[in-house]
């Protein structure tokens, strides 16, 4: 590339050789250090090659010692560029405008682009970025690398190192997010009781704080206390003589079961493709746009897709220009009812995604059962399922008997009286 444009900047002709010893004239060539290449031999047994201006000026006493002759067939290069075109100033005016108009804009930055982050979406980082300023369209000279890598770490916690540079007119921002939640959560202490959150029966509890009211084994009701945070203060007579109120502490798993029902009509709407296609373009430049659509007979219902590219001139040089491509696909609609493989496949999809959902709450799935029932009119998807899974759910703890005069959520103190 690099020698490519040295050729092009000073100048280089095509040559045609021929004569009594063109090969002699080669190797002389080769010895001064002229550069010669992409050398053929045509039909007429005369070789061509490209030589650059500056070695072309030197060949005259080679061209004597090895009496042969060589014509010049092409001219290339800035040099010859400008001398064609000497007279059409207004083409080179034409030429330095758009260089000038490239160096503009090659002064702001039209990409912004994010790489490592996962936790923060891009639209978020973006509106950040637009509150500190930095856009699409700003001075480079604007930005300051090492301010903005402070202020991104100050106001994401979670994101733990930042990298900001500016390359060509793109803003990168190199990010690494903390892999571990920096945030602990309190400790609730508040007074409270467990209670059931479904209906099931017991199959597993382990009580760290609080009094079990339920044993395994034991058939609840959604409500039901299960862990009361009353603890009781048993005198010497085995007597309850006063009680404080802690944070009820347990993790109590049951079988449950749970259900589903879904009804639709079996009529429904379908949309297929007639196979007629339809392509267009369209070009923005900020809040400017222009669209191009080639015409189709008649009036019909089309699904388009867009697929947008910004334009740049080299790989970190981007313009506030984009192209994209537009391909339409005209399609129909009309009424049909479901058939079974249809309905068993929306079937298998609700139960799938309620079975997701479960899961995803750390529920066990113990038994699946689901059912479809039509009528001439309407369907109806059912599904049973039977499953295990914490019941855990807290309420307020009742208020204890103050009359000895205890506070509530402190131990009393045991008084001992000296006989």
């Amino acid at each position: 590339m690099i020698v490519w444009l040295l050729h092009n900047w000073k100048g280089y002709v095509r040559l045609r050789l021929h004569g009594y010893s063109p090969e002699r004239f080669l190797n002389l060539c080769n010895a001064r250090g002229l550069e010669v290449w992409e050398l053929m031999c045509n039909r007429d047994g005369d070789y061509e090659f490209y030589m650059t201006v500056e070695g072309y000026r030197r060949v005259k006493p080679l061209v004597r010692k090895a009496q042969v002759r060589l014509h010049i067939i092409g001219r290339f290069g800035i040099p010859f560029f400008i001398y064609r075109y000497r007279k059409r100033w207004y083409f080179g005016a034409g030429l330095a405008a758009f260089f000038l108009v490239l160096y503009v804009m090659s002064l702001f930055i039209w990409d912004i682009q994010f790489d490592g982050n996962y936790r923060y979406t891009y639209d978020t980082l973006i509106r950040y970025l637009d509150s500190q300023d930095i856009d699409y369209g700003m001075l480079k000279s604007r930005i300051n690398c090492e301010d903005l890598e402070a202020s991104i770490r100050t106001s994401f916690p979670e994101i733990t190192w930042v990298s900001a540079r500016v390359s060509g007119t793109r803003l990168l921002i190199h990010i690494k997010e903390n892999e571990v939640l920096s945030i602990v959560p309190e400790k609730d202490e508040t007074p409270c009781d467990i209670v059931a959150d479904r209906s099931g029966t017991i199959t597993s509890m382990v009580v760290r704080q609080g009094i079990a009211q339920v044993s395994v084994g034991d058939e609840v009701e959604e409500g039901q206390v299960l862990v009361s945070g009353r603890v009781p203060i048993i005198g010497d007579s085995e007597e309850e003589i006063n009680a404080y109120l802690v944070h009820a502490d347990a993790d109590v798993v049951a079988r449950t079961s749970r259900e589903y029902e879904k009804t639709f009509p079996m009529l429904h709407r379908e949309r297929a493709e007639t196979g007629r296609r339809r392509r267009g373009w369209y070009l923005k430049a900020g809040r400017w746009s222009f669209t191009c659509l080639l015409p189709v007979r008649g009036q019909g219902e089309w699904d388009y897709a867009m697929e947008e590219q910004q334009l740049r001139l080299f790989s970190n040089f981007y313009l506030p220009v984009y192209i994209g491509d537009i391909r339409g696909k005209e399609m129909v609609s009309y009424e049909s009812n479901y058939t079974k493989e249809e309905l068993e496949h929306i079937s298998k999809a609700i139960n799938y995604q309620f079975v997701k959902n479960l899961e995803e709450k750390g529920v066990q799935i113990l038994e699946n059962n689901d059912r479809i029932e039509t009528s001439v009119s309407e369907c109806r998807l059912t599904g049973e399922l039977v499953t295990e899974e914490s019941i855990v759910k807290t309420q307020p703890a009742a208020e204890p008997d103050m009359n000895s005069g205890g506070e509530p959520g402190e131990k009393p103190e045991e008084t001992i009286t000296a006989e």
